[in-house]
């Protein structure tokens, strides 16, 4: 039958500390809710490199406006080998001089709301 379209996670963004990424089990693994300017955005919650929990990571905000003239967002740094992505894109900020898979950017699940005010993941796209 396959995993569902949608996830509803349960929880009110309320729920969610700007300052500490929310890990959440998913029908597609473990993902990680963040908050962002006010908007919760969901990516993979462990880094790609060695499976360390991206979600424990330091969050620092980027540095300049986005190419909408708005403000970045926020960086993750993964704690055990400092790889650092984009949070609101999943792009690896540092990547390999050589093309490595491993810089493929992270898992994203678009963020919705269901119909009670609570957290609504979709699919990832493969």
């Amino acid at each position: 039958m396959g995993a569902p379209r949608e996830f509803d996670t349960g929880l009110a963004p309320g729920d969610l500390d700007p300052q500490h990424p929310r890990p959440v089990e998913t029908p597609w693994g473990t993902m990680a809710l963040y908050v962002v300017d006010g908007r919760v955005v969901c990516l993979q919650a462990f880094c790609p490199h060695m499976e360390g929990p991206l979600f424990q990571g330091t969050l620092s905000p980027l540095e300049g406006p986005d190419a909408a003239g708005g403000e970045r967002g926020l960086s993750v740094t993964c704690p055990w080998h400092r790889w650092r992505y984009d949070v609101c894109s999943g792009a690896r900020l540092d990547p390999s001089r050589e093309e490595d898979p491993l810089d493929d950017p992270l898992v994203r699940c678009e963020v919705g709301r269901s119909a009670r005010g609570t957290i609504l993941l979709r699919r990832p796209e493969a």
